[in-house]
């Protein structure tokens, strides 16, 4: 999953307000919940609202510090970060940039190399008040844990969205859906929707099932529903003749009571591909099935999703259970790798619970 556009421009706002600094606990607890509310704001005439963003719920809650962080602009601080639902381990990097906004940074190592990236500023709404957003960006490789064997995309987005709910205030949460998923042959790696997928199997995106995010564009909400219809009906041959091998998609088409049920039946038979997985001629055959059509289907109903905001509501948000969070100090200075990149000594000192 990658989306390379969300963090093409950066907010330039003004200094956010002051975060008062205090020492807490090294392992990273959610306060108690409330109820969520609804902000109270009144809208400049220079504002247009978007993705209809004032009904958005807003949860009210108060992060906690984050332990050796003094806020001190450009400034970068490196953290450890465990959980108790997996073995994997992480590396969280706080920037505070100059200009008054964040950047969360979490993978594996300390290069620039992150695999997920979160920008935290403030959208004025008028002369006084303002939102804090938060933009969100995965690229989920085996490598974003400290033990390079990462196998799941989803305990690092977890991992990554829990951290920022629980030391920053966030009012707006966003991403864009621009996810896909392989499906890897001998001599082809396509590249499928995976909102177009997980819509047809769950009703839902992969950002919805697993992350509790919401759209709110009318449009799109539309468009999704009038794909989730039409996976319902059966096209006609016309739909599938241009791929790879007709003669061995024909039949399965014959048999299938609707699109979804064919398509079903092509994921069935589709295995993830890992580095260490061995491919032959025979694995993900009906990956060629699914070209070109597959995408084609996917394009003409839900072309918008990539640019419309989904948001991440803190309410209802699974929230990795857990989470520990250390500060980490690294040593200077910047050493040489044998490939001629830089890297980081690295020293752990761990926070003692009493």
């Amino acid at each position: 999953m990658s989306s390379d556009s969300a963090f093409a421009e950066r907010s330039e706002q003004r200094v956010a307000k002051s975060r008062r600094f205090r020492l807490s606990s090294s392992t990273a607890q959610t306060r108690k919940r409330r109820p969520p509310v609804k902000k109270t704001i009144t809208i400049s005439s220079r504002y247009t609202p978007k993705d209809q963003e004032t009904e958005i719920p807003i949860s009210s809650y108060q992060p906690l510090s984050l332990p050796n962080d003094t806020g001190i602009p450009n400034q970068e601080t490196h953290y450890k970060v465990g959980q108790s639902e997996t073995d994997d381990t992480f590396i969280a990097t706080v920037y505070r940039h100059k200009n008054g906004y964040s950047e969360i940074t979490l993978g594996g190592n300390l290069t620039l190399d992150s695999c997920v990236n979160i920008i935290i500023h403030n959208v004025y709404i008028s002369d006084k008040q303002y939102l804090v957003e938060a933009i969100f960006n995965v690229d989920y490789n085996e490598r974003c844990n400290i033990d390079k064997n990462l196998k799941s995309a989803l305990i690092l987005a977890r991992v990554a969205i829990s951290f920022a709910f629980t030391y920053f205030r966030i009012d707006k949460f966003i991403l864009k859906d621009n996810s896909r998923f392989h499906c890897k042959t001998t001599h082809e790696d396509y590249e499928f929707s995976l909102a177009g997928r997980d819509l047809l199997k769950y009703g839902q995106t992969w950002y919805q099932r697993h992350l509790n995010a919401h759209i709110f564009h009318p449009q799109t909400l539309e468009h999704i529903k009038q794909y989730l219809r039409f996976v319902e009906t059966k096209p006609s041959w016309d739909v599938f003749s241009q791929t790879k091998d007709t003669e061995r998609l024909k039949p399965i088409w014959e048999n299938s009571k609707t699109y979804k049920e064919l398509v079903l039946t092509l994921l069935d038979n589709i295995q993830r591909i890992y580095p260490e997985s061995v491919i032959t001629e025979q694995t993900n055959q009906n990956c060629d099935l699914l070209y070109p059509w597959f995408k084609h289907v996917t394009l003409d109903y839900l072309q918008e999703l990539p640019f419309v905001d989904n948001f991440i509501l803190r309410d209802g948000f699974p929230f990795v259970k857990g989470m520990t969070v250390s500060f980490m100090h690294t040593s200077r200075p910047f050493e040489m790798d044998g490939g001629g990149r830089i890297t980081v000594r690295e020293e752990w000192f761990v926070k003692k619970r009493w």
